[in-house]
Order: C-alpha cells, then sequence, then structure tokens
C-alpha cells in the first residue's frame, strides 16, 4: 500500500512540473519516510510504461519536445537556427540549438530521437534572450539582435535572404548596446556587415 500511495502522489507531482529530476522524487521519498533509493525503480518502471520520458540523464517529463532541454541544461537558451525559425526568418526545418556557458558535452545529442545541437559560449555574452510562451512552456530564446551577433560568432552562412530578413527586425542601438561586451575587431566586423545591409 506505501508504495500505491507514493506513487499517486508523485504522479500528481509529474503532472504539475513540465521538467523534474530523480532528486525531486527523492526528496518525496524522504519527505514520507520512504526510502529514496525507491526513486530509480519507480522512474524505470514509469518510463518503461510511456507514463514518463527521459530527457537526458536524471532529467524527466512526461512531454516528448526537445526544447525542454532547456529545463535540464541552466543557464541556457534557444539560439542560431533555431531563433532564426522563431523569429520567422529561417523557414526551413531546424534542430534545437542550445547555447549554454556551463561546461557541459558540445555537439549533437539525440532527444526524443531528434538531433539536439549544443554550443559553448562565454559567460560574457550571456545575455540577449527572453522567455518566451512555447506550445504550454516557457523557453529562453535569443532576440533578434543577439542571434544576429552570435550568427556572425559562430560563423554560420549569410544568405542574401537572411541578411535581408535580419536588417528588417534589427534595432541598431541595441545591437551596438550588445556588442560593447565583445572585442572591438569583432564587434566592428558585425556592424560592418549591417551597414552594408542598410545600404
Amino acid at each position: 500500500m506505501g508504495k500505491i500511495k507514493y506513487l499517486k502522489e508523485i504522479n500528481e507531482f509529474i503532472d504539475n512540473n513540465i521538467v523534474f529530476n530523480i532528486r525531486d522524487v527523492e526528496a518525496i521519498l524522504i519527505s514520507r519516510k520512504a526510502n529514496p533509493n525507491y526513486a530509480r525503480l519507480l522512474l524505470h518502471n514509469l518510463e518503461k510504461k510511456s507514463e514518463i520520458k527521459r530527457i537526458i540523464k536524471g532529467f524527466y517529463t512526461k512531454y516528448d519536445d526537445p526544447t525542454l532541454i532547456t529545463y535540464c541544461i541552466k543557464p541556457s537558451y534557444i539560439g542560431l537556427e533555431a531563433a532564426l525559425s522563431f523569429h520567422g526568418i529561417w523557414e526551413q526545418e531546424t534542430n534545437v540549438v542550445l547555447l549554454t556557458p556551463r561546461r557541459v558535452r558540445t555537439g549533437i545529442r539525440s532527444i526524443f530521437n531528434t538531433n539536439i545541437v549544443i554550443h559553448s559560449i562565454n559567460k560574457k555574452h550571456f545575455f540577449g534572450f527572453n522567455y518566451v510562451d512555447y506550445y504550454d512552456f516557457k523557453i529562453p530564446i535569443s532576440d533578434i539582435e543577439k542571434t544576429f551577433i552570435d550568427w556572425m560568432y559562430y560563423n554560420k552562412p549569410l544568405t542574401k535572404d537572411i541578411l535581408n530578413n535580419f536588417k528588417k527586425k534589427i534595432k541598431k542601438k541595441k545591437l551596438i548596446s550588445y556588442l560593447k561586451n565583445y572585442d572591438k575587431k569583432f564587434a566592428n566586423k558585425v556592424l560592418s556587415t549591417l551597414n552594408s545591409l542598410c545600404n
């Protein structure tokens, strides 16, 4: 009976939390003076029944949206191609692209049978994003100015269409304020590219 009682409480917790980790479940068991070691088995069984899904090691959800990686790797934000898609500049289908100052394994990961691209970013360059409504979630996405800076910083290809779309949306004063966090050579490169768009 005890396990069923705890299971009901844990299921209620899962229903009320978009993403949770194994420590959350252990804390519930400890609060009920139950063995926290039961958490791993319980989550394994729920995952086996497809009632929850594993995002990355230790983190789970009842949803199947790969953008939930932002709830697991903090701080972070969605940027580059994925941000362009959100801002209506990139029309191609794109993977979730995550930028984080944390020391995590970068490159491609597979989450919910979808490739996720993780980039490392310097702490002093970690800014310029907003939490936006995305289906049932709120996720951090770089604003258009920071997306443009990141696009240049990571040497992404600038096609004519992408440049023209950036031109329509970028606020130059905001961009210049952001560039104060970068070295002068890179800042001049970004501004030169922007000025070429405005001619």
